[in-house]
């Protein structure tokens, strides 16, 4: 949004997209190995060599956008999770930092704590919904400036002083709506 700013575009490490794309390399450099066998067989042996081309190219161009589309941008207001599923299929997850619970990380493996990897968890206000980050690099750093963010917002959220009159009469008739006029009504009796 116009009235935000973004801090920071986590994206899943480079080791994740290297793992992901081994195979579709494989599969595109192994028909030139068997070149000449291939071209032997006619046209049977250039529709297997073209095919396997052809499929490893496309699945290898499918797992670069589907890593490169899968980010975690994180704003001064919200966190937004993108998760690509496929390359016609992606969940956006758009949390303002007010709704955040709790941020934890986890490192699994050998090759999570050699390559400086984890995961990082997200659990919002409702303890229900818990939303996952996989493999970025640093989680501990990611983890302590998204509670710092939050920190930061929910104290200038909580600092009315700096509000014009007519915002102030605006956040009280918030709160008059959200809690009823009785209980309003009889807070200021109180006063």
């Amino acid at each position: 949004n116009d009235d935000e700013n973004v801090i920071k575009i986590v994206r899943q490490r480079s080791l994740q997209l290297f793992q992901s794309i081994i195979i579709p390399i494989i599969l595109i450099i192994l028909p030139f190995f068997f070149l000449y066998p291939l071209f032997n067989w006619g046209n049977k042996g250039i529709i297997l060599f073209s095919s396997l081309v052809f499929i490893g190219l496309i699945w290898l161009i499918r797992n670069v956008v589907i890593w490169y589309l899968q980010i975690f941008i994180i704003t001064d207001k919200r966190v937004v999770d993108i998760d690509q599923k496929g390359m016609f299929r992606k969940t956006v997850s758009d949390i303002p930092l007010t709704k955040v619970g709790d941020v934890f990380y986890q490192v699994n493996g050998i090759w999570q704590t050699i390559f400086r990897i984890g995961n990082i968890y997200l659990v919002l206000t409702d303890s229900k919904t818990k939303i996952e980050i996989k493999n970025i690099a640093q989680p501990s750093k990611t983890q302590q400036l998204v509670l710092q963010l939050k920190d930061d917002f929910l104290k200038q959220a909580k600092d009315t002083s700096s509000l014009s009159t007519k915002d102030l009469i605006e956040l009280i008739e918030k709160i008059k709506l959200n809690i009823g006029e009785k209980k309003f009504n009889g807070i200021l009796d109180q006063k």
